[in-house]
């Protein structure tokens, strides 16, 4: 019998090209991309949403491809490399001359008003414009010539393991219109429909529309956690998907160049790895970091916020921006290359994670993977995903957060103790281990039969114009 096809989707990969570091939904498109390579008892091929239609990569692009991201996430890019983020640090660190905004790898208030007056004049910017081009390269060649050959005589699955685009169904619609087809979906969170005090203006109905889609089409999902599945049950209907739950692993073994890393100033300090955004909770450690200046002076901790700018968290930038008193004790580092990061998370103090709300939460293991003490939110996902390995607390019990903090920062602190052992006994969840539960299930929505579109159906849906349309129908899931 025929391999089964595999078409994995890296429409956020290509549209991520050329980028410094990752998102977390990166790495994981990334690490499927890797498996699958590697996977012998599936033909996999890879495909890119390109407007309203999926195109195949050319198969001798992808390895290529994911080289060159996997050197650019390690030792950065356009100028930001692994040394320099180290060396900037550094200075930080020692008391030194503090590096400018716009040298640190994030985009300064001038370069970020130069972007929206991009966007908003209809003018893509420079590496969205690259990577859009790109992706119209490698992805030149039509999928439905590959379908008909293969679709009748063995299995097709189309993966997504990301939900960019997913909010138009129409090139999904016509790819199951071909017969032996499943979609197998990855659900990493329904964040912007459960909490939309926390995302961009219509991040809502776009979230909405792409459940909805995952919802219709989908015949197996993967959920990261079974908080996610839990949230995402009640918009899959009274037929739903096959569903299984493997948390996503990781990679922390840094790169090959760390030994050429310039070393880490030998100063105690607290790590935050996160998108600066809102419900990430920024806020909570800026204002507890304000108050021990105020009371420590100089001999107050340290803290180190690894990540981009994000959206609608303008106090926390405002006071990043403004605050100076925490100039010498708080630094952000930006998009920190991946060797250097690594380096931050191995020599913390501790890694904090005060967020609202997670779907997963790759910081948290793979901090507590390389024996780092984690203090996070005492929220469902890190109680099921780290239980005690962690110390959780009220993301708004600002009070109980700064005695953490002052208890880890003591000299021989019997509580950095207690956790650096639990971080310790802690058995992170690996690649390995994901994709061994994910392959059985692959082979299990091959094997099973759902109800699928009739004849009728399959014909109507091939007379449509699959142009991009928004859904603006209801936003709350069916019940």
């Amino acid at each position: 019998m025929s391999r089964p096809l595999v078409l994995l989707d890296l429409t956020r990969l290509f549209s991520a090209a050329g980028r410094s570091a990752p998102t977390g939904i990166e790495r994981v498109e990334y690490a499927y991309a890797r498996w699958l390579l590697g996977h012998s008892s599936v033909h996999a091929r890879f495909v890119v949403t390109l407007n309203s239609s999926v195109r195949l990569v050319a198969d001798n692009q992808v390895p290529t491809f994911l080289d060159r991201q996997q050197r650019t996430w390690a030792a950065g890019a356009e100028g930001f490399s692994a040394a320099k983020a180290i060396e900037n640090i550094n200075k930080f660190l020692s008391g030194g001359e503090l590096v400018p905004a716009p040298k640190l790898g994030y985009l300064s208030r001038e370069e970020r008003i130069q972007r929206r007056t991009r966007r908003h004049s209809g003018k893509p910017s420079t590496l969205a414009n690259w990577a859009q081009q790109m992706a119209s390269r490698w992805a030149g060649e039509p999928l439905s010539p590959l379908l008909q050959r293969s679709s009748r005589r063995r299995s097709v699955v189309y993966l997504r393991v990301s939900p960019d685009k997913m909010e138009n169904p129409s090139p999904i619609g016509r790819l199951k219109t071909f017969p032996n087809i499943k979609m197998v979906t990855l659900a990493h969170d329904v964040i912007p429909v459960d909490h939309p005090e926390y995302v961009r203006p219509k991040s809502t109905e776009v979230c909405a529309a792409r459940i909805r889609t995952m919802a219709r089409y989908s015949d197996g999902i993967i959920a990261t956690s079974r908080y996610v599945a839990d949230r995402l049950a009640p918009w899959l209907g009274p037929q739903p998907p096959l569903l299984t739950i493997s948390h996503i692993g990781m990679d922390t073994t840094g790169g090959s160049r760390m030994s050429e890393l310039p070393d880490l100033v030998r100063t105690p300090y607290f790590l935050i790895i996160s998108t600066i955004e809102a419900r990430k909770n920024h806020l909570l450690l800026l204002n507890i970091w304000q108050r021990l200046v105020a009371e420590f002076g100089d001999a107050a901790p340290k803290l180190i916020i690894a990540g981009k700018r994000g959206w609608e968290a303008q106090t926390t930038l405002a006071m990043l921006d403004r605050a100076r008193a925490l100039d010498r004790h708080v630094y952000e580092a930006g998009a920190v290359p991946d060797e250097a990061l690594d380096v931050l998370r191995r020599n913390a103090t501790a890694l904090l994670m005060p967020s609202f709300v997670e779907g997963f939460g790759m910081p948290v293991t793979e901090a507590l993977a390389v024996d780092t003490p984690v203090i996070a939110s005492d929220i469902p996902v890190f109680r099921e995903v780290v239980g005690d390995a962690a110390e959780l607390i009220d993301p708004t019990d600002g009070p109980a957060w700064r005695a953490a903090i002052l208890d880890y920062a003591a000299p021989d602190s019997p509580r950095r103790a207690a956790a650096l052992a639990r971080a310790q006994r802690f058995a992170a969840p690996t690649w390995q281990s994901h994709f061994a539960r994910v392959a059985p299930f692959l082979e299990e929505v091959i094997g099973e039969t759902r109800p699928s579109l009739s004849q009728k159906a399959r014909e109507a849906l091939r007379k449509v114009s699959f142009e991009p349309a928004p859904d603006r129908g209801r936003l709350m899931p069916r019940h």
